[in-house]
């Protein structure tokens, strides 16, 4: 088939967010080419707690946070867990993401992914139905549940942050609880219900399906892993790989968690870091939550799924290469057990998988500093399934030559060499 010439599009990476940017790409008639050695959708983007969050704009990081992480990582069974070996290596990223903790810092954080995620449900029905999956996208609302009047009012922050942006935001206590979903334990006091918010019951279902579709109108699949770029005139002309170069007139890298070391090449070294995500995925679950429903102490999400329950959550810094430690997937399997205390299953099925973090909890959006026609999609954390749809709008429209519905500008990679944080 002939390609326009211009019209050429490199991705690297073939997770939800290359596959997203992808689909608008072909959309608007771009030839694209995904450059991956893996299976599309079959890494971070397969394991998600399956969210499609509007109310994600609260970032990880809030004043306060540093004063209970030494509970956390003093507790075997806490939300975080940092690995001694990895201490060191983790130190710089922990003190960036720090310095983004004040009130002012975490208003204009909020303000940018409140920009990016808002339209998230709205965004991903259109490419779902492009994929012939329209059942996928689902809009039934989340909970937290929490245990304690202290747990609940510990969150007061996040829930004034996301009220101030529109999200609504329901309280139910005593048997209102009950009522809404029999399957909590009794003893829980508050259950803060956002009816907004949707769901993938299959991630990774979603995702090969937007495989197929971009086949299916011409994109090619090449299973490599990409290495580098080959530049002339300030522009990448070949993408290298350890099978041969890739030929394109433009280039969008969004390879999550192995981001960094191709936009460091293109001008943009970013203190990307794995946040290390764990899974149980329950087959035959005797009850499920009547919605997607997180701990509000433990930080963990249960969502029902086609496949069974899956519990998802948890973070673990010990970079790229250490060995899952499958202690802390079972770790979310007591935890749901004692959220649905009726709760009985068949098989179980333990995953593990690498968030692209930054400390300031916003992905890396935009045009690369070096190269004219390198674009960068990555870094989302933990709203990557969330943040995709926009985020290909963007970079579509960048390509394009066009100014983007949302403004990428609080998404540049120079933010970093800027300002230090």
């Amino acid at each position: 088939m002939s390609v326009e010439p211009g019209r050429r599009v490199a991705i690297v990476g073939a997770g939800v967010v290359g596959l997203a940017c992808a689909a608008r790409l072909q959309i608007r008639g771009y030839a694209v080419t995904l450059i991956d050695p893996r299976d599309p959708g079959t890494h971070c983007s397969f394991g998600n707690a399956g969210c499609l969050s509007r109310a994600s704009c609260v970032p990880l990081g809030l004043p306060g946070t540093w004063k209970k992480v030494p509970g956390w990582l003093l507790d075997p069974k806490g939300p975080l867990v940092i690995r001694p070996s990895y201490a060191l290596s983790v130190a710089p990223w922990l003190w960036r993401f720090r310095k983004n903790t004040t009130l002012e810092r975490v208003n204009a954080i909020a303000d940018a992914l409140h920009a990016l995620l808002d339209g998230t449900v709205v965004k991903w029905r259109p490419l779902a139905d492009w994929a012939g999956v329209p059942e996928l996208i689902r809009q039934e609302g989340y909970a937290f549940a929490y245990r304690s009047e202290a747990a609940f009012l510990g969150d007061a922050l996040g829930r004034e942050l996301r009220r101030a942006r529109g999200v609504r935001i329901d309280v139910l206590t005593g048997g209102a609880i009950r009522e809404f979903d029999p399957a909590l334990a009794p003893e829980i006091s508050h259950l803060v219900v956002l009816p907004e918010q949707g769901h993938v019951p299959n991630p990774l279902r979603l995702s090969q399906a937007l495989a197929v579709r971009l086949r299916a109108g011409g994109a090619t699949f090449v299973a490599r892993e990409a290495t580098g770029f080959e530049l002339a005139g300030g522009r990448v002309q070949r993408v290298t790989t350890n099978q041969g170069p890739v030929e394109t007139d433009a280039v969008v890298i969004a390879a999550g968690a192995h981001s960094n070391a191709l936009s460091s090449q293109l001008g943009s070294e970013v203190p990307l870091e794995t946040e290390r995500g764990y899974h149980v995925m329950l087959a035959s679950p005797s009850v499920q939550p009547r919605i997607p429903t997180a701990s509000g102490e433990g930080k963990y999400f249960a969502t029902p799924m086609e496949g069974g329950l899956r519990i998802a959550g948890a973070v673990e810094f010990a970079g790229l290469a250490a060995p899952p430690n499958y202690d802390r997937a079972d770790v979310l399997l007591e935890g749901a057990k004692r959220l649905f205390p009726g709760l009985a299953h068949g098989s179980v099925e333990r995953w593990m998988g690498h968030r692209p973090s930054l400390p300031d909890s916003k992905p890396v959006i935009g045009r690369s500093p070096r190269a004219r026609n390198a674009y960068f999609a990555f870094g989302h954390g933990h709203v990557g399934l969330t943040g995709a749809p926009a985020t290909a709008e963007i970079v579509a429209a960048l390509i394009a030559g066009e100014t983007p519905a949302i403004d990428p500008r609080p998404f540049a990679a120079e933010r970093f060499s800027e300002t230090g944080r």
